[in-house]
């Protein structure tokens, strides 16, 4: 991952550039292998990037037409270590943080696990983990408390919902669109406007827990 700069601007960075600048430097250290790899359609890191950086583009593109009233962010660098938000979302819904995964193949869904073509993934917590981390920093910058709910972006061939989780919202990039909107609102435009205010500023993003 790349070196982080907080100097850098949140607004205005472009969904799934982190991913892509990954792929781009795997592609460059071996040009000829990652060629024949991308005609043999070899599952490699390079490609796992840049299937993830074209998930994160489309995922972005249907946040970034959400009405007047909300607020996008996307691929926030957060602390020291080479994390990253996919995209940060602000409205009068509330404040998610939407992790996208484009993977290939078939979903199977319960409350607390998430198979991908049969093996397990840790998808769920580190969803919660993320909008965690997003809401102790947001809250440290506005001191006052701010609730974030986390979102799983998923592009899958085939889906199987045995239950939905209650604490991470799981849907396809379509339907996370969708579920913004049709949920009950909870933030004041003012509440809203402040909180990516916080958001935008590069300082908020520091974590102080990296360097401990």
């Amino acid at each position: 991952m790349d070196t982080i700069r907080f100097e850098e601007r949140i607004v205005g960075r472009t969904a799934g550039a982190s991913a892509r600048r990954m792929a781009t430097s795997l592609r460059a250290d071996a040009p000829m292998r990652s060629m024949l790899d991308r005609v043999l359609a070899k599952t490699t890191a390079e490609r796992a990037w840049r299937m993830g950086a074209r998930g994160e583009r489309f995922s972005g593109w249907l946040l970034d037409r959400l009405p007047q009233g909300w607020h996008v962010f996307h691929d926030i660098p957060v602390g020291e270590r080479g994390a990253n938000i996919d995209h940060l979302v602000i409205g009068p819904a509330g404040v998610f943080t939407v992790n996208t995964k484009n993977l290939r193949g078939k979903i199977w869904l319960a409350p607390r696990t998430l198979l991908v073509n049969g093996r397990k993934r840790d998808y769920l917590p580190k969803a919660v983990r993320e909008a965690g981390r997003a809401s102790r920093l947001l809250g440290e910058a506005l001191r006052r408390p701010i609730a974030v709910t986390p979102v799983l972006s998923i592009i899958a061939d085939e889906w199987t919902i045995k239950d939905e989780p209650t604490d991470v919202i799981v849907a396809t990039p379509r339907g996370v669109k969708r579920l913004l909107l049709d949920r009950r609102g909870t933030l004041s435009p003012r509440e809203v406007n402040e909180i990516a205010g916080a958001a935008a500023e590069p300082q908020t993003w520091r974590d102080g827990l990296d360097r401990s």
